[in-house]
């Protein structure tokens, strides 16, 4: 009888079974719920505000579109959805620290790459996924202000769908930075509260040096720099600006950094353990 020979696992079948295990474990937490509904908050409050003052926001006969989106996006990127991201991947690690799980992880079949990139990816499909929510209700709101404040002409122009999908293509690269960090700092910690300050402070000092003339390395400004990149035109309409910019350049350079970062402090935490 020939022997059998055992053969461990590819990178990419460890990379699928720890991304799989990584998504069941949302059930019954939080983080899918803020992905969903994280989006909705900066939705509403610019529906409220066009329901009951769009009037005195637009020119009559204006396209009320480009106004409508660029305020909105304003209100998600400036404070709201860096504060998503950082509250995101402190509760995803959470997971794992809440349950002191690292050892059981680091005792299965699988590399530390599979690790460090199976959260990685979920938390990059968590942040798609809060972005698309919120893309797709922000459309839907306008079109629902067209039937209940019909003066506003919502319905009798075209929902800027293509620029908006650019803006969300340039949002999401502009997050990845932060994301980056984050991820990083939630391993290094291994508790809820750290990392979820650190986050809050670097926001805090991102909204203080804006004005500053290399705030476009500054990863959590990335997506409030990505705003310079929406101009409202004379008629109304929307226009994006084409290329990558600096920011969003710099936010990829951090990711990078970051990832390449999270998979040391996983070797070390390894041995640590």
């Amino acid at each position: 009888m020939n022997p059998t020979t055992l053969t461990s696992p590819s990178p990419w079948q460890q990379l699928r079974r720890t991304h799989t295990a990584d998504w069941l474990k949302l059930r019954r937490t939080l983080t899918l719920g803020l992905a969903l509904g994280g989006g909705a908050l900066p939705v509403v409050l610019n529906f409220l505000i066009f329901y009951f003052k769009g009037d005195k926001l637009l020119r009559p006969g204006q396209n009320p579109w480009a106004h409508y989106v660029y305020m909105s996006w304003q209100s998600a990127a400036v404070l709201l959805l860096p504060l998503f991201l950082i509250l995101l991947t402190s509760l995803l690690v959470a997971i794992e620290n809440k349950a002191t799980a690292w050892k059981h992880l680091y005792a299965l079949p699988v590399g530390r790459g599979a690790v460090l990139g199976s959260k990685l990816l979920v938390l990059l499909q968590l942040n798609m996924l809060a972005q698309v929510v919120y893309v797709l209700l922000l459309l839907a709101s306008g079109k629902i202000l067209g039937f209940v404040r019909p003066e506003l002409l919502f319905q009798q122009h075209a929902a800027p769908v293509g620029g908006v999908a650019l803006m969300l293509a340039h949002t999401f690269v502009a997050t990845l930075g932060v994301l980056g960090i984050q991820y990083v700092a939630a391993l290094w910690w291994r508790s809820f509260a750290m990392p979820l300050a650190a986050g809050i402070g670097g926001l805090v000092a991102a909204l203080t040096l804006l004005r500053w003339e290399y705030i476009d390395w500054v990863p959590y400004a990335a997506p409030t720099q990505i705003l310079h990149g929406i101009i409202e035109q004379p008629n109304g309409t929307l226009s994006i600006q084409a290329g990558v910019s600096l920011a969003e350049w710099t936010s990829l350079g951090w990711f990078a950094a970051a990832v390449v970062l999270g998979y040391g402090l996983l070797l070390f935490r390894k041995r640590a353990d």
